[in-house]
């Protein structure tokens, strides 16, 4: 070279022709998309594709790529023409066939993505997915919740799922069909994208603890085969097997079933069929109600029909024996008659003369009541007599009274000058005090 330097554009252009001598064909690269989901609604699309550590999960190595809308239209006609479809989305394993460029401006390589092969994604998806499955049934884990007893009227159901999803309502207006009164506890979740695994699994959680649930539904709509992948999670299916209800599972697609399907105790392929299976169940158990109580009404009229029978057959023996017993013993109860007859007058005349010697001693005691009675009364008038003020007046006593008629019984209860009035036998003296002198007197000793 002439020169002794090179400019930055000088050496991304030789950088670029020996790339591009060095890889003049395409190559198949295999890697996990990242950042592509972001990206997703422009033309071109630039995300990245990523190899981690099969122990670790950690990142090793990564590379960008950039999908123009030129090669767009063709790779997703590639995926919508596979055996089972899906498109393209972040953390799913892929073999595109890449262009390996060097871009001058920016100085770095990309791949520029020509055309994928769908089967090595389906495989590695399969791939993982047996392993897994070989690893759950080694710990017993898909058989786990099949041992919860189902109830047999399934009315309080949990269920998680997007509640703007098509799943949503088609679940809730087949429940609706059924005519039953079904109470329905929603909890929204995350369905598709790396934290959906998280999010239906703390959805397990939180409506496990709701007393009187009956059963937990897990349901979505359908989706491509890598977009179901999120629902072939380990964590997923531990959680299920470690919930102490019943988990039915309706994840949508009519082809595989996942390993959340597998490790519910009830699946069904769509939410329409699970919701059906819920109103099935309740009908099942009408109906065998209903011909239950048909048996039982049945069995009760034949029952009764025996007893009226036998009741019959005891009335007519009972009239019988009655008849029979009440002939032979005629002549006794017209003996025990009479004697009933006689022994009653005689009880009668005794009592009879009872009565009347109780009536004569009631008679002599009243007589001798009232006779003492009129002594008393005498004396008590004759005690009256006496000690009436009247008489009192006419043994020579006299009653002093105040103008308002108080009787005056001690000098403290008159004044000077105030008027009193002396009653005696034969009439009435009114005097003024003219004067009050206290005086003792001594009640004279009869001895």
């Amino acid at each position: 070279m002439a020169k002794e330097f090179l400019r930055v554009s000088e050496l991304n252009q030789l950088i670029q022709d020996v790339i591009h001598a060095g890889f003049p064909q395409p190559l198949w690269i295999c890697g996990e998309i990242q950042g592509f989901n972001r990206n997703r609604s422009k033309n071109h699309i630039f995300f990245e594709l990523v190899e981690k550590d099969p122990d670790s999960k950690n990142i090793i190595a990564k590379i960008g790529l950039v999908l123009f809308a030129g090669r767009k239209a063709h790779v997703q006609d590639i995926l919508r023409r596979s055996e089972n479809a899906f498109a393209l989305k972040d953390d799913i394993e892929v073999k595109f066939a890449c262009s390996i460029d060097f871009y001058p401006p920016h100085g770095a390589i990309r791949l520029i993505v020509e055309s994928i092969d769908p089967i090595y994604t389906l495989g590695k998806l399969a791939q993982e997915k047996q392993k897994l499955i070989t690893l759950l049934k080694k710990k017993g884990i898909l058989d786990k919740n099949k041992q919860r007893e189902l109830p047999l009227v399934p009315l309080r159901a949990g269920l998680i799922t997007a509640d703007d999803s098509a799943a949503y309502n088609d679940f809730c207006s087949e429940l609706q069909r059924g005519g039953f009164a079904f109470q329905l506890y929603l909890r929204n979740a995350l369905m598709q994208g790396s934290k959906t695994e998280g999010d239906v699994c703390k959805a397990l959680d939180e409506l496990s603890k709701i007393e009187g649930l009956d059963v937990i539904i897990i349901t979505r709509g359908g989706g491509s085969i890598a977009d179901l992948s999120y629902f072939d999670s380990q964590k997923i299916a531990e959680r299920i097997a470690g919930c102490p209800l019943p988990v039915l599972s309706g994840i949508g697609h009519e082809i595989n079933i996942s390993i959340t399907d597998m490790a519910a105790h009830t699946y069904a392929k769509t939410p329409t069929a699970i919701a059906q299976f819920l109103v099935n169940r309740v009908q099942v158990f009408l109906d065998e109600l209903e011909e239950k109580m048909e048996q039982v009404t049945e069995g009760a009229q034949e029952k009764i029909e025996e007893e009226k029978q036998r009741l019959k057959n005891y009335a007519i023996d009972l009239q019988d024996n009655t008849r029979s017993y009440l002939k032979g013993h005629g002549q006794k109860i017209i003996r025990l008659q009479e004697i009933i007859r006689q022994r009653s007058v005689l009880l009668l005349k005794n009592y009879s003369r009872s009565l009347a010697d109780i009536q004569n001693a009631v008679k002599r005691v009243t007589r001798a009541c009232l006779s003492n009675n009129c002594v008393k009364l005498s004396s008590y008038q004759r005690m009256i007599d006496n000690f009436h003020p009247s008489n009192t007046i006419k043994r020579g006593f006299s009653i002093t009274r105040t103008k308002d008629g108080k009787a005056v019984k001690n000098i403290s209860s008159v004044h000077l000058k105030e008027e009193l009035v002396t009653e005696i036998a034969d009439g009435l003296i009114i005097s003024e005090v003219g004067r009050i002198k206290k005086m003792k007197f001594q009640i004279p000793n009869d001895n």
